[in-house]
């Protein structure tokens, strides 16, 4: 059976506010959403029925940075009792850390500071719990923010997984670079949905074969979603 793939990169983050040398600044650290990336975050369901894309996932991944795990929580946390949140440490961006927002932290303070900064919102509190962490080397992330080399791809370790509806939120370059065929996009805009699939054959080929669009990301109204400011409203580049 093909398994269903959202890919989303996550809501605008306080490191796309600055440009050069300023997205280096130390106290953009693994930084959060902006005001506006929360509430691309939030509307994530509205933005999945505008594309005619059914939202009944079986699973949802997330990157281990701060922006994507916020992201996850805030578009999806209401499903966090029906359907397992998984964080797979290949999902983070791809770089390296070459600027802060990139360079991941501890889990521990991701979870400190997320629960404090959602206190008075308890199933974002809840949803942030929930969060399978498991698949994070005991030494997060004293490698840098990128899986083992020893360790399965994400689309690897996908391949092995039950699952058929998958939703993945994660980041530009790990869209552009690691997930989806090459040219399939020009760009990922904030918190657009991207559908994908991998069919039987790809998923019996192994290796880490990309995933293909499906007729819903080739429509017009995804193309007026991901151009136009007027039909999202909170959409940034």
């Amino acid at each position: 059976m093909s398994k269903h793939i959202v890919l989303i990169r996550h809501g605008e983050s306080e490191g796309q506010q600055h440009r050069g040398k300023a997205r280096r600044y130390p106290n953009l650290l693994d930084s959060y959403l902006t005001k506006n990336g929360e509430k691309q975050a939030r509307v994530i369901p509205s933005f999945l029925s505008d594309l005619d894309i059914a939202a009944d996932f079986d699973l949802i991944c997330t990157s281990p940075l701060t922006r994507a795990v916020a992201t996850c929580v805030l578009g999806f946390g209401h499903l966090h009792k029906q359907v397992p949140m998984i964080c797979h440490p290949d999902l983070a961006e791809v770089g390296g850390g070459s600027t802060q927002e990139d360079q991941a932290r501890p889990l521990k303070k991701v979870m400190r500071d997320l629960t404090r900064r959602y206190r008075n919102n308890p199933v974002a509190v809840s949803a942030t719990r929930a969060i399978d962490f498991s698949l994070l080397p005991s030494d997060w992330p004293s490698n840098g923010a990128s899986s083992s080399a020893s360790e399965p791809s994400f689309l690897e370790w996908l391949r092995t997984r039950k699952e058929v509806r998958i939703a993945v939120v994660c980041h530009h370059n790990v869209i552009l670079q690691k997930l989806l065929c090459p040219g399939a996009v020009a760009r990922v805009p904030n918190c657009i949905p991207i559908s994908c699939q991998l069919t039987e054959r790809d998923q019996s080929g192994g290796g880490n074969k990309r995933l293909e669009l499906t007729k819903a990301s080739h429509s017009e109204s995804w193309r007026a979603a991901a151009t136009s400011e007027a039909k999202v409203k909170y959409l940034t580049y």
